[in-house]
């Protein structure tokens, strides 16, 4: 169908395509593209059900049952459902997406709810994947900004020597054992509709991901603005190890919900990243590396033989001959790197407190001034504010008023365009302000 042709009415519902993770491999990224661009997606036909990447989220805790803590403000029941049943209402979407990267966690019986809801619609199970040697060093980056706050070398051995039901290894299992998370949904979805895509090597395309991804849903024509994502980057080792030693310092009370808004959301994805010194990697120590081999190896085996469709390439799913390297013991860092970073950290944060703190200041100061200002008042100078037509009548209104009162001369020419745009103050060069003329009160 051509670009710019509308969606076709159907009384079928969209084809759904759940897109379930996994973490850390470019779900980040395009989820970006996708919420950035979702009013042009819905213009050739995709829906992004809930109307924000919240509500997936929100769907997702509750297709997996979680209970809110105590003191979270959020709450989700019904969630899932709502986002199923807006999918099988919406008129002239082909497609829809559902985008959340802890989907892949879900256990068989949430599998089967997730799938009864949606039916009859056709669901496609898609999959994103990277290699071991590459995912293992960002996963434990990912858990130190959840609170985690054991070594590299402490989680590699709850992950690769205990493996699945011990600590980390829990966690990391259920949402990368390959066979096992596709193997809940192919009790519903056949092999061809299960797609695993590949995330591409570093120094791939900065958009190659998003083009598999988009060639997969059939809107690879559709020109997205790819300028206003961004990417769930990795923190630096120096970086990584002073957000570890706030974790431990963290009183063990600090709700879950309390920390992602402050620590997550603020100091770990907005403040420590560039505050250390040197911006060296965190890399799998040379030990751990025929292991991540083999693995992969496995994987990718059993993806083959499973008849899965792969979206990219199996051997990205392999660690590369050559890995950049990076600091494999983060923990044995110089104390006076960790200095450094923890102080340009607290910069950070002052600089963050000091604009809130203006902001806050300003808010202040127009709630006041609404509040001292008559209802009748407020409401012309907002919609004025709004509406350009609104703005002229406003300003012939006080000229009316100027020349009533004798203030102001007749205007020359009637119906003059003079006083059109807003005022704006100007300042003279004796440091004093001088109202321009048609500046209404």
């Amino acid at each position: 169908m051509p670009a710019d042709s509308p969606p076709a009415a159907s009384s079928r519902p969209p084809v759904v395509y759940l897109h379930i993770g996994a973490p850390k491999s470019g779900t980040t990224f395009v989820q970006d593209v996708l919420w950035t661009n979702a009013a042009l997606l819905r213009d050739h036909g995709v829906l992004l059900p809930g109307g924000s990447f919240a509500a997936h989220v929100a769907g997702t805790k509750d297709l997996r049952g979680l209970e809110p803590e105590p003191s979270e403000p959020a709450r989700w029941d019904g969630a899932w459902d709502a986002l199923a049943a807006e999918i099988k209402a919406a008129e002239g979407a082909r497609t829809a997406v559902i985008s959340n990267e802890v989907l892949c966690a879900t256990e068989q019986h949430q599998v089967d709810r997730a799938m009864k809801s949606l039916a009859p619609a056709e669901v496609h199970i898609v999959y994103s994947a990277r290699d071991m040697a590459g995912l293992l060093p960002s996963e434990w980056q990912e858990y130190v900004k959840h609170r985690y706050h054991y070594s590299f070398g402490h989680w590699l051995t709850e992950v690769i020597d205990k493996g699945p039901g011990h600590g980390a290894g829990d966690w990391f299992w259920r949402v990368h054992d390959i066979p096992q998370v596709l193997g809940r949904w192919a009790a519903h979805v056949p092999p061809e509709r299960i797609h695993v895509l590949t995330m591409p090597r570093p120094g791939a395309p900065h958009d190659l991901l998003w083009r598999r991804f988009a060639e997969l849903l059939g809107i690879g024509h559709v020109p997205v603005d790819l300028t206003r994502t961004r990417t769930n980057s990795s923190l630096g080792a120096v970086e990584t190890e002073v957000l570890r030693h706030v974790n431990a310092a963290l009183d063990d009370e600090t709700p879950m919900w309390l920390y992602h808004r402050v620590v997550t959301d603020i100091l770990a994805l907005q403040v420590l990243p560039g505050s250390g010194p040197r911006r060296d990697r965190v890399s799998l120590p040379a030990d751990r590396r025929p292991w991540a081999e083999q693995r992969a190896a496995e994987l990718v085996e059993a993806i083959r033989t499973a008849g899965y469709d792969v979206v990219g390439s199996l051997e990205e799913l392999l660690p590369p001959a050559t890995t950049a390297q990076g600091v494999t013991v983060p923990e044995h860092l110089a104390g006076s790197e960790l200095v450094e970073t923890a102080a340009n950290a607290i910069i950070g944060l002052l600089d963050r407190i000091a604009a809130l703190r203006e902001e806050n200041h300003r808010l202040h100061d127009e709630r006041r001034e609404q509040r001292d200002t008559p209802l009748p008042k407020l409401l012309a100078r907002t919609a004025s504010e709004r509406h350009k037509t609104v703005w002229r009548m406003r300003v012939a209104y006080w000229h009316l008023m100027e020349r009533i009162k004798g203030i102001e001369p007749a205007a020359e020419t009637p119906g003059s365009e003079d006083a059109a745009e807003p005022p704006t103050l100007r300042r003279k060069s004796n440091g004093e302000q001088e109202r321009r003329d048609g500046a209404p009160r």
